[in-house]
């Protein structure tokens, strides 16, 4: 059976509603985007194989044009959180089965979500800016990782790291190389190409890897990849604003990391300095003045993140701070102009708001036949969390019979509650779950083999 074809309405076309409509157009869903910029709409047309409906989504003339009254999912996603607020509601009374509520700051339904839900009619909320802390604390309460994803319930992640020069991985084909237990090396990126690798493959200095596996595991190959790991780290960020104090919270409960935060504003900065707890530094200062960066020596900082609401300020921080000798740099993208700018500064991770909430969305969206979906590596390439189910009642298959595509790659089975790493000698069995790293173009073929294969392989 084919994934189910939806029909989705996506209301407004800024970063994260451009992003979906993207992604999901190139599937079979059958997509619609309204906003009421036409210039946006005329990029749409010409852009995507969307339709594009130019209107006010807080008009039930313009929504019902749309066709938010047949759709299954409806996801509001405008830049502006009481339209997005408004087109809940009516699209719920409209008719649409499923809607989703993106915002940017939770303040509005603090303490209320509740009765936020009932009063305007959403089925799931996403935070841009919760979204955003998240992703900004997976990459630092690793100790290397530039880019990490948890499956699995937590038992599985998936972590991007760059192969050092020093690193016991390279000058020997991957076949050769002895992995930690429970690591799966299920990407490359090289020269902002990314690639499954094969048994040959030779990994070279300051190439990307993507690695599977459980969390200790992982730390331990972090070490076989060039990064010494550090029992205790500093931290420090910058921006008094609601991303960059709740990253300050939630790593003040982790144990090992100090932070200090520094906020330009200095009312704003004794606002900060009340609400978090004493082990949190709070300082006034601007962090793209190099004399003040020098003053506090931020060059002993293992991690700098920059999360201000201001794109420019962010690069600026970074860059001196990598100039004093930083280790790793975290940066703030707000303008979707800015994302290539951040690769081209060497900043070490570019987190897009709007990207991340995107990203989440689509989780959601495709969750009928996914239970877990990341897109990763700006789009090119994808992890699934899979259900196996197999073609003729058969209760189980191995790897190697399988028939995956070269851009397909499994990076860990839960059975239960036992996690390991397969081979190709390794059985998959009816329900287990199935961790898979993609590219893109494959992923249908993956479905039809776990999901929706007809052939039968013998064994």
């Amino acid at each position: 059976m084919d994934r189910e074809t939806m029909d989705i309405v996506i209301i407004g076309s800024g970063e994260v509603g451009h992003h979906l409509a993207d992604v999901l157009s190139k599937g079979q869903h059958r997509v619609s985007v309204i906003d009421k910029d036409p210039e946006r709409i005329r990029e749409l047309q010409e852009s995507l194989d969307v339709q594009a409906v130019p209107g006010d989504a807080t008009v039930a003339e313009a929504l019902t044009l749309a066709g938010v009254p047949k759709a299954d999912i409806v996801v509001a996603a405008t830049d502006n959180d009481l339209v997005n607020m408004m087109a809940c509601i009516l699209s719920k009374k409209l008719g649409a089965k499923r809607v989703i509520l993106r915002i940017k700051d939770t303040a509005r339904v603090d303490g209320f979500r509740f009765f936020y839900k009932g009063a305007l009619g959403y089925d799931v909320l996403f935070s841009t800016e919760e979204l955003a802390a998240e992703a900004v604390l997976r990459t630092v309460a690793t100790n290397h990782a530039l880019e990490v994803e948890t499956f699995a319930g937590g038992q599985v992640q998936l972590r991007r790291l760059r192969v050092g020069p020093d690193s016991e991985l390279l000058g020997r084909p991957l076949s050769t190389l002895r992995l930690p237990a429970g690591v799966m090396l299920v990407a490359t990126i090289r020269k902002n190409v990314v690639a499954v690798p094969g048994g040959s493959f030779v990994l070279e200095s300051s190439d990307h890897v993507y690695v599977v596996g459980k969390r200790d595991n992982l730390d331990e190959f972090e070490a076989l990849a060039g990064e010494p790991v550090k029992v205790r780290r500093k931290v420090v960020i910058v921006g008094g604003g609601s991303v960059g104090v709740t990253i300050a919270e939630r790593l003040d409960e982790l144990p090992g990391i100090s932070v200090r935060l520094f906020e330009r504003d200095p009312a704003r900065a004794e606002k900060v300095a009340k609400r978090l707890s004493s082990r949190v530094l709070v300082l006034q200062g601007d962090a793209t003045d190099l004399d003040f960066l020098l003053e506090e020596q931020v060059g002993e900082v293992e991690v700098f993140i920059a999360a201000t609401k201001r794109d420019e300020d962010n690069l600026i921080a970074c860059q001196l701070a990598k100039s004093q000798g930083v280790e790793r740099t975290v940066a703030l993208v707000n303008k979707r102009s800015y994302r290539n700018v951040y690769n081209l500064m060497n900043i070490d991770v570019a987190v897009s708001p709007r990207l991340q909430c995107a990203q989440r969305i689509l989780r959601f969206v495709r969750s009928g036949s996914v239970s877990s979906i990341a897109v990763i590596a700006d789009g090119r390439a994808e992890v699934l969390e899979l259900e196996a189910h197999f073609a003729g009642g058969k209760k189980q298959r191995r790897v190697k019979n399988l028939g995956l595509p070269d851009g397909a790659k499994i990076g860990a089975v839960v059975r239960t509650e036992d996690v390991f790493i397969p081979n190709g000698e390794s059985v998959i069995e009816d329900g287990d779950q199935v961790i898979l790293f993609s590219l893109p173009e494959d992923i249908r073929e993956v479905e039809r083999i776990f999901l929706q294969a007809d052939a039968h392989v013998a064994e």
